[in-house]
C-alpha cells in the first residue's frame, strides 16, 4: 500500500484516493431526494453490518488515542502545563492528567 498524502499521524493511500474519486464520480449529478435516499441508508444499517464495521474504528481509535498521548507528553516535556493541555483538548486539568500522565490514572 502506498502512501501518497501524509500528515501528521495520518496518511492516505492511493487506494482510498481512488475509492473517494470513484464515490465523487458516482454522485455528481445526483438529485437531493437520491442523496437522502443514500444518507438514510447509510445511517440506518444492520446491526451485523455496524458490528462489522467495529473493529477497524477500534484500531483507529487506538491509534489517534497513541498519538494524542505522544503529542501530549511532548507538550509536557516541553514545559507546557496541564491547563493549557486542558483546554486544547476541551476538557478540566484534572481529567487531561488523568488522561495522559502516566501512572495518574
Amino acid at each position: 500500500m502506498a502512501r501518497i498524502v501524509a500528515g501528521p499521524g495520518v496518511s492516505i493511500c492511493n487506494e482510498c484516493v481512488d475509492l473517494a474519486a470513484s464515490v465523487s464520480a458516482d454522485t455528481a449529478g445526483t438529485t437531493p431526494e437520491e442523496s437522502a435516499r443514500r444518507r438514510s441508508r447509510f445511517r440506518d444499517r444492520p446491526a451485523a453490518e455496524i458490528l462489522a464495521l467495529l473493529p477497524a474504528l477500534s484500531r483507529s481509535a487506538s491509534r489517534v488515542d497513541a498519538e494524542l498521548a505522544g503529542r501530549v507528553g511532548r507538550l509536557r516535556r516541553q514545559g507546557t502545563d496541564w491547563p493549557t493541555i486542558a483546554a486544547a483538548v476541551e476538557t478540566s486539568a484534572e481529567a487531561a492528567r488523568r488522561r495522559f500522565e502516566p501512572g495518574a490514572a
